[in-house]
């Protein structure tokens, strides 16, 4: 299936540091939770496998009415800057499961290392699928992270991150989160979660469910917001207060503001 699209880059987006489950072989991105799929984009034209044109708007944010968001939250010199930058991205919908565990080992790690552990995790935990030829491990299921127990989880050198990672499959093993639940309840769930804090909360709200008010703020961010939005947030000391003010600011596409500081400081170093 191919679908048309405009101001959208599937690699700027995919390789943001907001999705963990894909990986590019040849012109091909391709990613196994549910199921394998692969995505392949030709200027103004994506080609999909294995997924239909909605699930695809879905996972890659092109449902959003991207014009009218960049001009809400366009609201001073720098975001400006941000977003000549990094208009083409999208924020993703990566889902419940792939970005708590996603976001548990970005604790105190980088983009790298984070995909390393995850394709080790898929090449032990993943079950086997095919498709465009090419065979793929799925991202590690909470279940079987669970059910082979914390002393093999250990092996993978996770850290102090171990005890999070089996707590957060410990809990989904037990618990039937989703969506549905409504966004207060399910943050307290996550909440309940070892490892799982108002940052790591955040980022699960913001690029596993699409919730565009969540803010996730990081030490890109805090350098970000003491050097341009320190008459905004400076007076605060909380990371809840500090988040809401700039939340407030922002408005209700805040996570755009984010994605977009977060891309253009981390990739030319903004300090």
């Amino acid at each position: 299936m191919i679908i048309a699209i405009k101001d959208f880059s599937l690699e700027r987006t995919l390789s943001s540091g907001q999705i963990f489950s894909f990986f590019k072989k040849d012109e091909y991105w391709y990613s196994f939770t549910d199921k394998p799929i692969a995505i392949r984009q030709s200027q103004d034209r994506i080609e999909l496998l294995g997924l239909s044109e909605s699930e695809a708007k879905s996972l890659l944010g092109l449902n959003d009415k991207i014009s009218e968001i960049k001009a809400e939250i366009d609201k001073d010199d720098f975001i400006d800057r941000a977003i000549a930058y990094s208009g083409s991205l999208r924020v993703v919908k990566s889902g419940l499961w792939p970005a708590t565990l996603s976001f548990i080992l970005s604790i105190q790690s980088n983009v790298n290392l984070i995909l390393r552990r995850i394709q080790n995790m898929s090449e032990f935990y993943g079950i086997s699928g095919e498709i465009n030829g090419i065979s793929l491990k799925s991202f590690p299921p909470f279940d079987e992270i669970y059910e082979k127990g914390y002393e093999t989880l250990k092996k993978f050198k996770l850290g102090f991150r171990t005890k999070f990672v089996f707590s957060a499959a410990s809990y989904f093993h037990s618990h039937e989160l989703d969506e549905s639940m409504g966004k207060e309840d399910l943050s307290r769930h996550l909440l309940d979660i070892d490892g799982v804090g108002e940052k790591v909360l955040d980022c699960i709200k913001l690029y596993g469910l699409h919730d565009l008010t969540s803010f996730p703020m990081d030490v890109w961010i805090f350098r970000i917001l003491s050097l341009y939005y320190n008459h905004i947030t400076g007076k605060y000391k909380s990371y809840k207060d500090k988040r809401k003010a700039i939340v407030d600011y922002f408005g209700q596409y805040a996570g755009y503001a984010e994605l977009s500081i977060y891309d253009y400081s981390r990739l030319n170093s903004i300090k």
